[in-house]
């Protein structure tokens, strides 16, 4: 599968049901982003990060809020690079992926 193939897939699944979507990973709607559960895709630990974080940014934009994330998902899959900040025990770590 091509990393375009992996991206639409998973835009497919935001679009038909996010809420399973954030299950599936292990992400946990909060009121300042999303905290990654104890049991989450192992996906979410090969990107180095941990039960309890919480993703507060993606690429500059406060996320958390489901509905308005789902166009964020768009915007960051044309850019070509996933850019998170991290809440980890009262630090903000940024981390950045390459979606190619």
């Amino acid at each position: 599968t091509s990393t375009r193939g992996f991206i639409d897939m998973w835009r497919e699944r935001i679009r038909a049901n996010p809420a399973e979507v954030l299950d599936t990973i292990g992400l946990v709607p909060t009121d300042n982003g999303y905290r990654i559960a104890d049991e989450h895709d192992t996906g979410v630990s090969r990107a180095g990060l941990q039960a309890g974080d919480v993703v507060t940014t993606v690429n500059g934009q406060a996320v958390g809020n489901v509905e308005q994330d789902r166009a964020l998902y768009d915007s960051v899959a044309a850019s070509g690079i996933a850019r998170i900040e991290v809440e980890r025990n009262g630090k903000t770590i940024v981390m950045s992926f390459p979606l190619q």
